[in-house]
């Protein structure tokens, strides 16, 4: 009898979480030779590799410093050539193609604290677009806007950018088309509010300063407090993806509340049915909060004291004390335990020790007596800042920290360094709204140095009439 032939087994690099940067971010396997990997030698793409971090000392001296030296590690990593040499001379069909694929390959990991089979990013949205043109369209938007800002050719961005316009149009036709005068969905309510959760995102890549982006998260709310608890349970996975994605957009609304017109605010007590609390239990890492989702529902819920009530001071000082204390108890799933490796997991709870320290300050505002806590706050948050390398992952997540820190330093020093952070987050993300943040903490830094009084955003806000997404 003939001895069965052994299958021929396929020669795979190995899979390696500490390859080279172009190939973590194209996710492809990397067989780490140094100094130039095989994937980058044989496509001429620049081989980048992360270098080794310089850990913040743990010490309480250095964090209550007021002007903390921000530890900037790591090569600036630049645009995707891979993506920025492909022929712009593509008919329709291909040029889908290819910008669904730039999103799977390169957009979604610019925005991802981590890399995860469960990001819904892509394990919804793509099989969603395969089906509902709606949001195929936005999913090529949001796509081709930033791929306009990383390709070298202007004739190809100004080429980029029109085809992105003309998605985002389709896009909204196909909400208008689901979306009653009243706010009650058609169909594929599902959809239509990751197209419109998506389109938030549009939103801060294209550094929008009016207030659409919070009348978009209205009726996304809207939507969200629509579906049935029947139908929220049998669909649990899609319905808590929403409201996840959701909640990270409502942190940065909280934030804006206080300076965005009444008629633009998106309270919840506008509408205390939403209920974001119904998250289901951690158990992957989520690809836009890391392990801080539920900090973000906390961070949301600072709107509910944003102004002190002199006939019920007792009732506004309980609020305050029960968000303070949940901030400061709040504990994170070990980031070990759900499925990345170490270096990242290190990252992520750096992340979400700077939203807690950004949280608490975003509190401490709306009370005078507290203040005083701020400047600590703000110097503790910065030295977590300076923990997550450039290029990494979670420096995705990094704006809102980074801006309500960054607007209470006073030392020229750590002010440069933060500027000098911004610069490079900008040039991986291609986000204009963090050059929006630039902008106005610039204009609260000069200010300090001009007149001697430092100005607070929120009042740069008001008078610029300025108001964005910190996502």
């Amino acid at each position: 009898m003939a001895e069965p032939k052994s299958r021929r087994q396929r020669k795979f690099a190995p899979r390696s979480r500490t390859g080279c940067l172009t190939c973590r971010t194209r996710r492809k396997r990397c067989d780490l030779r140094h100094p130039r990997c095989d994937n980058c030698a044989r496509l001429n793409l620049t081989c980048e590799w992360q270098q080794e971090r310089n850990i913040v000392s743990d010490n309480p001296a250095n964090c209550s410093s007021p002007s903390p030296e921000i530890q900037v590690t790591g090569p600036l990593r630049s645009s995707i050539d891979f993506w920025s040499f492909l022929s712009s001379d593509l008919d329709e069909a291909s040029e889908k193609k290819h910008l669904l694929q730039y999103y799977v390959e390169a957009y979604v990991p610019s925005v991802s604290v981590a890399t995860h089979a469960t990001n819904y990013y892509t394990s919804l949205y793509v099989p969603w677009a395969s089906k509902i043109h709606g949001m195929l369209d936005v999913l090529l938007a949001i796509s081709s806007a930033q791929l306009a800002r990383r390709v070298v050719d202007p004739e190809r961005a100004k080429y980029l950018k029109a085809v992105s316009t003309r998605h985002e149009r389709r896009c909204y036709a196909f909400i208008k088309e689901r979306v009653s005068q009243s706010g009650q969905p058609h169909g594929d309510v599902y959809q239509v509010i990751a197209a419109i959760l998506i389109l938030v995102g549009l939103e801060a890549l294209n550094g929008s300063t009016s207030t659409r982006w919070i009348s978009q998260l209205k009726c996304a709310k809207r939507l969200l407090n629509n579906i049935p608890p029947e139908q929220s349970i049998k669909d649990c996975v899609e319905v808590d993806s929403l409201h996840r994605h959701f909640t990270y957009h409502f942190a940065s609304a909280s934030l804006m509340a206080r300076v965005a017109p009444t008629s633009a605010t998106l309270s919840i007590e506008e509408d205390p049915s939403y209920n974001s609390l119904s998250l289901l239990p951690m158990t992957t890492i989520d690809p836009l909060m890391g392990v801080s989702y539920q900090l973000c529902d906390l961070i949301a819920r600072i709107q509910y004291i944003k102004s002190h009530d002199p006939a019920f001071p007792h009732i506004t000082e309980a609020s305050f004390q029960a968000i303070e204390s949940a901030i400061m108890t709040w504990s994170y799933d070990n980031p070990f335990s759900l499925g990345v490796d170490l270096t990242i997991a290190l990252d992520l709870i750096a992340l979400a020790e700077a939203y807690r320290l950004a949280a608490l300050i975003q509190l401490y505002r709306t009370s005078a007596a507290h203040t005083s806590r701020i400047p600590d706050c703000a110097s503790r948050a910065m030295d977590f800042v300076a923990r997550i390398p450039p290029g990494s992952p979670a420096e995705s997540s990094l704006l809102y920290p980074m801006f309500l820190a960054g607007a209470e330093l006073e030392d020229a020093k750590a002010t440069e360094i933060c500027s000098r952070r911004l610069n490079e987050i900008q040039g991986r993300n291609r986000y204009e709204n963090v050059g929006m943040v630039q902008k106005v903490l610039k204009e609260v830094w000069c200010s300090k140095a001009e007149t001697g009084q430092q100005r607070d955003w929120e009042e740069v806000l008001r008078e610029w009439n300025w108001s964005f997404t910190l996502g």
